[in-house]
């Protein structure tokens, strides 16, 4: 009964080992598999460095447009503003052209000049300009000619006379000049 329970025991072994057999793949070439496997993740991982790169840069042109829209924002954030501003400007600059003032009211325009050249000064520190046009070559970009005239002491062209100042803020101009125009 022994050689018998052994003759089964060597049996189940030899069936077990042909089970293990025929689950174990037969590799024929291991380098070629193993090349192919490399060749293929090497593609994988080309493919997410692309997809990185193709993001990244994407990110870098948000962030650098973002940035040009935020300066954007802050350099033309007080045109409004200014905008309105202009006429009280213009106001103060008529009330300043007073000719042969009284002695009392010299020394009140003298206190009105100090606080509109204080006033001019907070917007040029902010970027506001005068355009000049008085003497210079008329430039539709800066002027608006709303009179033509003719004057022997001016060339063909040149602005004769500024009506109303024109101003800049930071190169874009705010509001042109109204000039005449030598013909």
């Amino acid at each position: 009964m022994e050689e018998n329970k052994e003759v089964k025991e060597s049996q189940d072994v030899e069936d077990v080992k042909e089970e293990e057999i025929e689950d174990v793949e037969v590799v024929e070439n291991p380098q070629k598999e193993l090349e192919e496997k490399v060749k293929t993740l090497e593609e994988e991982v080309n493919t997410w460095k692309t997809d990185y790169y193709k993001v990244f840069a994407d990110m870098e042109n948000l962030k650098r447009r973002l940035q040009n829209e935020h300066q954007n924002q802050m350099k033309f954030m007080l045109q409004s503003f200014i905008e309105e501003l202009l006429p009280v400007l213009d106001n103060f600059e008529r009330s300043l052209n007073v000719s042969e003032p009284s002695e009392e009211v010299a020394g009140f325009l003298k206190g009105n000049q100090m606080i509109y050249n204080q006033l001019m000064e907070i917007l040029k520190k902010n970027g506001v300009e005068v355009i000049e046009a008085q003497g210079k070559e008329f430039d539709p970009n800066f002027h608006q000619a709303v009179m033509m005239v003719q004057d022997e002491n001016f060339e063909s062209g040149m602005v004769v006379e500024e009506l109303q100042k024109g101003y800049k803020l930071k190169d874009r101009v705010i509001r042109a000049s109204l000039v005449k125009v030598n013909e």
